[in-house]
């Protein structure tokens, strides 16, 4: 395993810092520091392949991306110089051995992401509700009226458990790219002054989260039933779709592979159990 010049990474970063995940040449992109920061510590250009793009605003807990290392520097001289390298609000939380042909992308068999609410009682409209966010929250919850109706949210979520067709739950998708996707586990789990949207998955759409997050949102609120989302998801129509929320309560929380593919050490995934309240 350890003649293998490939490594992973998992990466917890703060979105709002960023024009997204994916390099682009006039932004900051998280790729992009990555890039630039083991380009000065190997002393040559270096690709980075992520598990996945996050857009604008998203955030990360525990990103995975593969990089190649022909120096072969031990792992924690690694880790330390790249946290070093890189500005405050990316940090490498590990980096392990794993075979040549390891690709952070397509050996994923599992995400799971979480969508954060600040529930608030401000009187007046939805401005006044997003003033009334605390500063340590602002960068990383949405904000709605507390007013909820946690069961309805709750009925919602488990209807899209399962194999369904996203289509009306995603942005416009490439030609061909299948809108099949199957959900583990969707959860409403209180925390203090808000809720965390819980979303486990083989794999989402371009704006899958954010958009059914909405819908629950909507649910809660009493703009849509929650009996209603079997016929939603069958219509496949984006006309009838819910708001999507903003970027800055979402969080990819982590990334999972099959054991056969890792070694023990890249196994963990430690940084974040969204389940938890």
């Amino acid at each position: 395993m350890s003649a293998s010049p490939r490594r992973l990474l998992r990466v917890a970063y703060d979105g709002a810092d960023f024009a997204g995940w994916q390099l682009q040449a006039d932004r900051a992109t998280v790729q992009g520091e990555l890039e630039r920061a083991l380009g000065g510590i190997l002393g040559e250009p270096v690709r980075v392949q992520g598990a996945g793009r996050t857009d604008a605003g998203v955030h990360a807990l525990a990103q995975a991306a593969h990089f190649d290392d022909p120096r072969g520097l031990p792992l924690a001289r690694l880790r330390g110089a790249l946290n070093a390298a890189l500005p405050a609000s990316i940090r490498v939380l590990h980096a392990d051995h794993v075979p040549a042909d390891f690709h952070a992308l397509h050996d994923a068999c599992r995400k799971t992401y979480a969508y954060q609410l600040h529930l608030s009682r401000e009187p007046g409209g939805q401005r006044a509700v997003e003033h009334s966010v605390p500063p340590e929250r602002r960068r990383h919850f949405h904000a709605v009226r507390a007013d909820l109706d946690l069961l309805a949210m709750r009925r919602a979520a488990a209807l899209l458990e399962g194999r369904h067709d996203f289509t009306v739950l995603s942005k416009a998708m490439p030609a061909g790219r299948s809108t099949l996707k199957h959900l583990g586990r969707v959860r409403v789990l209180r925390i203090p002054r808000g809720l965390r949207l819980v979303f486990h998955g083989e794999g989402f759409l371009y704006g899958m989260v954010r958009l059914a997050s909405g819908l629950l949102v909507e649910v809660g609120r009493g703009r849509r039933r929650a009996d209603d989302v079997p016929d939603l998801l069958a219509s496949r129509d984006r006309a009838q779709a819910p708001a999507s929320l903003p970027a800055h309560g979402l969080f990819l929380c982590r990334v999972d592979y099959p054991p056969e593919r890792l070694p023990d050490a890249a196994s963990r995934v430690d940084a974040c159990y969204p389940d938890r309240t």
